[in-house]
């Protein structure tokens, strides 16, 4: 059977076992409606000098969420998924690269009907710009993808889902500390300066911070925390990123993308069961 084919039958099993995970689904559900809503509760974004910081500590806690459902769901599931996949792929059932493409795919339309209600609960009630959900959505989406993929490759190299669980918290701390705002370039050991670059929360930090601070001018009436901030420009250039483009976001997010996948097929083909072929006795 050749690739092709195999990769229509997989991408139909794929989207099947979605639609079969009813319980899965109502749980990211629940988790996507309530943490829009805690976020949304709490933030009440304005145009006053407090409310600077308070988008860019919003903006972060986004990063660190999204990252810990996406991470998370999929390192928690995927181990036990790859314990049956690696078995039919040693017994010539389909090959890793069929099944790999058919499952990221099957799982689009659920991380984007997700990351569309979240972003709708959470943009109109923390009042983040209006004129720019578009771009927070697609960013928002990308990221969620990017924190998946990172899940399967964590997945796929690791033996068991304890291994694969036990490496959950250091990767996402490390995310955490190199988010683009919890320590700059020119501090960061030398040594460890590449992590910035696949860092997923740094990329959706910088993102959504180009995206919302844009445009935005900002009352220097009234009480203020340190230096006075006139406009977003302002704002962003706290951070070195005012000169930060959307398009360079999105490509750095699909590189992670691609960079996880192609190093999750290695995983797996590194990691699948080898059986030893049993010959009938010499008589």
């Amino acid at each position: 059977m050749g690739p092709f084919r195999q990769f229509r039958l997989l991408i139909n099993r794929a989207f099947r076992n979605e639609a079969r995970g009813k319980a899965t689904i109502a749980i990211r559900v629940i988790q996507q409606v309530g943490l829009a809503s805690i976020f949304g509760g709490i933030y009440r974004l304005g145009k006053n000098q407090e409310s600077v910081m308070d988008r860019f500590g919003l903006i972060a806690l986004l990063g660190t969420a999204v990252t810990n459902m996406g991470f998370s769901m999929t390192v928690r599931s995927f181990p036990k998924e790859k314990a049956i996949v690696s078995s039919e792929i040693s017994s010539g059932m389909y090959q890793t690269l069929p099944y790999l493409m058919a499952k990221a795919i099957a799982e689009l339309p659920l991380l984007g009907v997700c990351n569309g209600l979240f972003s709708s609960i959470l943009y109109p009630l923390s009042g983040l710009q209006v004129g720019k959900f578009g771009s927070f959505f697609a960013i928002t989406s990308m990221h969620a993808f990017a924190s998946n993929s990172l899940g399967l490759l964590v997945g796929s190299v690791s033996p068991n889902s304890d291994v694969a669980n036990a490496l959950m918290a250091p990767v996402i701390v490390l995310n955490v500390i190199f988010d683009g705002r919890n320590i700059s370039l020119e501090n960061t050991p030398f040594l460890l300066r590449w992590i910035p670059k696949i860092g997923l929360i740094r990329w959706f930090f910088e993102g959504i911070a180009v995206n919302e601070f844009s445009g935005l001018e900002f009352d220097t009436a009234g009480p203020r925390r340190g230096q006075i901030v006139k406009t977003g420009i302002d704002a962003l250039e706290r951070f070195g990123i005012a000169k930060r483009t959307l398009p360079e976001v999105f490509t750095a997010q699909t590189r992670i993308v691609a960079g996880c996948w192609i190093l999750s097929f290695v995983g797996l083909t590194l990691n699948r069961e080898r059986f030893e072929k049993m010959n009938l006795p010499s008589t």
